[in-house]
């Protein structure tokens, strides 16, 4: 008799409390995955019931998230005094750094692009990057083993800002020199912060040779993290503001795709703050302290080179690899 003379609408609660905790739930997940429910057509489940390639986001998320954790790094070796505070401060460079790579790398066609330059123009700017990140690479490991590891990767923080700087500039010429200068960066990004890793752990602190391999798998591991963050900030950056002039008729931009390379540049200042506090300078050489020029440096590689014929065979992988990297960041952006 009660459930009769209750009204109507009471019955109902509890179900339009599951429909919006439902919703609700369907919301943070399309938040996490970056779905937009609203335009999804029926909700986060239809979203992925479209087809083939939706429907095996969510399961192939829950793959990634459980290879992940168990690719993790880990050691079974004792972990020494020291050893984690030397592991911290590397850890957290490395990670300011690399993060301002990861931000802003994904917007640079797009940026040309909202400058209204054509698709050959953009080959010319991402050809002069990867020619000037060639021939730097060719002397970064001598001049880096000569003015000091910690040194270079200041450079490198400087290198990258001024990058970042230039393309607030709808001028060719300083777009170019910034291509130019995010070149050199990236060759001592991938290299100069490693050098200082391993002369640390092996030189001066004298750690194992199992932690080394745990710091590259702490290291890597932390970066692909990195960048799937980045991603997220850069995006949601890049919804802020328009993508606009100062003033009408300016050069001079700001706003759109420009908001990832200002994040990175407040990126690159923190992580160039923190080296410069908190690393030691070292240098490269030979066991009894010598510093090898280029020349002897060019001369030790060819030698090495002639004589172990794996080095040619990783020369090619690596350049097949890096190869096909950089045809597909030219590419997926006018693809999208």
């Amino acid at each position: 008799s009660s459930r009769c003379d209750a009204p109507a609408g009471l019955g109902r609660r509890p179900a339009a409390r599951a429909v919006r905790a439902q919703r609700s739930l369907e919301q943070r997940v399309a938040t996490m995955v970056g779905v937009d429910v609203e335009h999804a057509g029926g909700g986060l489940w239809a979203y992925f019931g479209k087809d083939f390639y939706h429907a095996s986001m969510a399961p192939l998320f829950v793959v990634t998230l459980l290879l992940a954790y168990l690719a993790r790094p880990s050691t079974k070796e004792p972990i020494p005094e020291g050893f984690e505070n030397f592991r911290k401060r590397y850890i957290v460079g490395w990670c300011l750094c690399v993060a301002a790579d990861w931000l802003q790398g994904p917007y640079v066609y797009a940026l040309y692009s909202a400058y209204g330059y054509s698709k050959h123009e953009n080959a010319q700017l991402f050809v002069a990057g990867f020619a000037s990140s060639m021939i730097c690479g060719c002397i970064a490991g001598g001049l880096i083993d000569k003015f000091g590891r910690k040194r270079s990767a200041l450079a490198y923080c400087l290198c990258y800002t001024l990058s970042c700087m230039t393309k607030h500039f709808k001028i060719y010429g300083v777009l170019m020199l910034g291509r130019i200068l995010g070149g050199i960066a990236t060759s001592l990004l991938f290299s100069c912060f490693e050098c200082w890793m391993v002369s640390e752990h092996t030189r001066r602190y004298k750690f194992s040779d199992g932690l080394l391999s745990y710091m590259f798998g702490s290291m890597y591991m932390l970066m692909y993290v990195v960048a799937i963050l980045a991603g997220f900030v850069a995006q949601a950056a890049v919804d802020v503001l328009p993508f606009e002039p100062i003033h009408e008729g300016s050069r001079i931009h700001f706003g759109g795709a420009l908001a990832p390379f200002d994040i990175a540049i407040m990126v690159l200042l923190v992580g160039a703050v923190h080296i410069a506090v908190c690393w030691e300078e070292n240098y490269g050489g030979t066991e009894g302290g010598a510093t090898m020029g280029i020349t002897e440096v060019f001369r030790s590689a060819a030698d090495a080179i002639r004589s172990d014929r794996r080095l040619w065979m990783l020369g090619c992988v690596v350049a097949c690899f890096e190869g096909s990297m950089f045809a597909f960041v030219f590419n997926w952006t006018p693809a999208l």
